[in-house]
């Protein structure tokens, strides 16, 4: 049977104001995480309906917003959330900048497992707390939690920012370690701030667990966007989810004092089309990456490319090893930018620790992870 959306087709971003494809023709982008993917035609009917209306004032959220989010929630993936429970934020990275303003003081420590996503140590930073970095131990080309040292950091801190599923090497952390991470968080008095904005990008046997469906815990704050899944990060739409209700006022009202608790206009009609609408988007679009990684693993197992793929069950980003050409990903990235005119991202963006890694986004046409690979193939034949 035939696919309902095609995730071949071509959009040129370029003259679009496009972060991540403001570059000159020639060149093609696997860097920012925002997918290369028409969005669903049901979203963008919400979004021409919506601006048919010619005045685009202040907006408040309805109810059907969260609604959207409560019915999703519970039809994929079993968690039962309340609408109580809910808030309004324009990211999840203002909701985490301003969260941690709430919930610590300055020079209070924040932990995060590492490597992680690079914008987690800039919140931290910005708001002079201490970062409290916990290394994922590497085996094997693997990577898994040393439960000794989360320990000793979590001693150390007030805040745990959870990037579940993560970034940047695609990790489904199951039932067991998101129930230990509770417990440990529970033990020493820590928040726990669950970014779980790739949580619909799975796509092999292991799914995604939600912290919401482990253990109670009053101190869980869960932050939920559309953003990646469907290609909306711009629209800027996203939730805070948090049971307890002294927690989530001190929260609500922080959000709004930072001016980040308000929707836009174009905020909540694409986002409730995406969740009531669009399941059949998200199936199609798993197997389409699904399959593009495949054909990447292939290609350098045929081609004898000793990469190594960190072998992730989730999410259009892959964190690939170059130890076996290189431990300096900065100066990698940028000799395979000027000769091959690919840009991806050095590991060093996530630490210096991991220099020895780069981070692909494939969540782009099969034409340009064809050509990446033969590109790889040749640059690293010199």
């Amino acid at each position: 049977m035939a696919n309902k959306y095609n995730f071949d087709k071509e959009i040129d971003r370029r003259q679009t104001h496009s972060y991540k494809w403001n570059i000159p023709n020639n060149y093609i982008s696997l860097s920012i995480a925002d997918t290369d993917f028409m969005v669903a035609d049901e979203i963008q009917k919400a979004i021409i309906e919506r601006a048919k209306n010619p005045t685009y004032g202040y907006t408040f959220v309805p109810d059907e917003y969260y609604e959207a989010y409560i019915n999703w929630w519970k039809r994929h993936h079993n968690v039962t959330f309340k609408k109580e429970w809910f808030c309004f934020s324009t990211s999840i990275v203002a909701s985490i900048d301003s969260i941690i303003k709430r919930l610590s003081n300055p020079n209070d420590g924040v932990c995060v497992l590492s490597p992680n996503y690079n914008v987690f140590y800039d919140c931290i930073k910005n708001n002079n707390r201490k970062i409290i970095e916990v290394p994922f131990d590497y085996k094997d080309y693997q990577y898994s939690i040393n439960w000794e040292l989360l320990e000793k950091g979590l001693i150390q801190s007030k805040i745990f920012i959870h990037c579940n599923p993560h970034n940047p090497f695609g990790k489904i952390y199951s039932e067991e370690e998101n129930n230990l991470i509770i417990e440990l968080c529970k033990k020493y008095d820590v928040y726990i701030l669950s970014d779980e904005i790739h949580c619909d990008l799975d796509y092999n046997e292991n799914r995604y667990v939600p912290m919401a469906r482990c253990n109670h815990y009053d101190k869980l704050i869960t932050l939920l966007s559309p953003g990646k899944v469907f290609n909306l990060a711009g629209l800027h739409s996203s939730v805070v989810v948090i049971e307890d209700k002294d927690i989530r006022e001190l929260i609500e009202k922080g959000l709004g004092e930072d001016d980040v608790g308000e929707p836009s206009y174009f905020s909540i009609e694409p986002v409730v089309a995406a969740y009531n609408e669009c399941e059949e988007y998200v199936k199609e679009e798993n197997e389409y990456i699904k399959e593009n990684k495949a054909f990447l693993k292939e290609f350098f197992d045929k081609n004898g490319l000793n990469l190594k793929i960190i072998d992730g069950s989730c999410t259009y980003l892959l964190w690939i090893d170059i130890s076996n050409y290189s431990r300096d990903s900065e100066d990698f990235a940028k000799r395979f930018k000027e000769e091959e005119n690919i840009i991806v991202i050095d590991g060093k963006h996530y630490h210096e620790f991991y220099s020895s890694f780069i981070r692909i986004n494939i969540a782009t046409q099969k034409k340009n992870i064809i050509h990446l690979c033969e590109s790889l193939k040749k640059f690293l034949s010199k």
